[in-house]
């Protein structure tokens, strides 16, 4: 018997293009599977970018209100018939040397019934949780953080402030328009008590970089400072000079009193952060660049009904 022809199928070997085709064939698997891997860290880095995107863009805090401040206060003694104001840009207490030091900043302010501050940072968790209660704590004063805007969902937080000796009844936090610059700006309105009456005091910091929102902001500052009854006190770092023309015609108007311009005259060099009186005698006045900030100090002494002017 002829034995059976073997199985040409089993025994010869595959086509070279069978072969190819094989190859491929897995090579387009196994891209296939890892095509969807590249693609899922492609998606969360898209993802993970829009998130870090969202959370450092600037928005506005927005409108508050109230009728009481943080408050640690070492109370003064005497009867007085003055009080002492102050503005001062802080700069985040970073000095001109590039360190954040607050024993610093205090320093400046010893002895001052009620301080404006410009450019203060609050971080919710940290303790204290913003630069004015720090500030406030050291000092024995009154305080109010006024964020203008924040970051990192809230996290990060950066505004205007308030310090004072004297009793705030209440307080506003108001925001200003934003047509043009990127940050958020606000005026915090106080009404406090001191020697003599019932104070209204706001405080705001203005934009510098875009000249449409400066001018802006600062009609409508202006608009309010003129329509509270007096005694009325405005301060702050207006990123305006005397020479502005908004400005220029404020103090120029009967009843507008500029401390600092009446103690240093024409002598002083020009500056930016203001005190605006209406209804109050100023006393004296000065300035104190220490360098534990990138501004100077800017202090006056006021009196609603008080002793003669000592100015020289």
């Amino acid at each position: 018997m002829d034995p059976k022809p073997a199985n040409p199928t089993a025994s010869s070997p595959k086509p070279a293009g069978d072969a190819r085709r094989s190859e491929s064939l897995a090579v387009h698997r196994a891209w296939g599977k890892r095509k969807w891997v590249v693609w899922g860290i492609l998606a969360a880095l898209c993802v993970a970018t829009g998130v870090v995107w969202h959370g450092s863009q600037r928005s506005p805090a927005g409108p508050a209100d109230g009728t009481s401040i943080g408050w640690d206060i070492n109370p003064r003694t005497g009867p007085t018939a003055t009080f002492r104001v102050a503005t001062f840009n802080i700069h985040g207490c970073k000095g001109l040397d590039g360190r954040r030091d607050p024993t610093r900043i205090a320093q400046c302010l010893q002895g001052l019934d009620l301080v404006a501050l410009n450019e203060v940072h609050g971080h919710r968790y940290a303790s204290p949780p913003d630069q004015a209660e720090d500030l406030g704590r050291r000092l024995g004063l009154g305080w109010l953080f006024a964020p203008a805007e924040a970051r990192w969902w809230g996290i990060d937080r950066f505004g205007n402030g308030l310090l004072t000796a004297l009793p705030v009844r209440s307080w506003q936090r108001i925001p200003l328009v934003r047509c043009y610059d990127h940050s958020c700006r606000n005026v915090l309105l106080a009404t406090a008590e001191c020697p003599g009456g019932t104070v209204r005091v706001l405080v705001t910091h203005l934009v510098a970089g875009e000249d449409r929102e400066r001018q802006g902001q600062l009609r409508a500052v202006i608009a309010l400072f003129e329509s509270l009854a007096e005694p009325a006190l405005l301060l702050g770092d207006l990123n305006s000079a005397g020479d502005d023309p908004h400005l220029g015609q404020l103090l120029a108007r009967p009843g507008i009193a500029d401390p600092l311009g009446k103690r240093r005259g024409s002598q002083g060099r020009p500056r930016i952060d203001w005190i605006l009186t209406r209804g109050l005698r100023t006393v004296d006045a000065g300035s104190l660049d220490s360098g534990a900030s990138d501004h100077p100090m800017f202090w006056a002494e006021l009196a609603v009904q008080g002793p003669p002017e000592r100015l020289q």
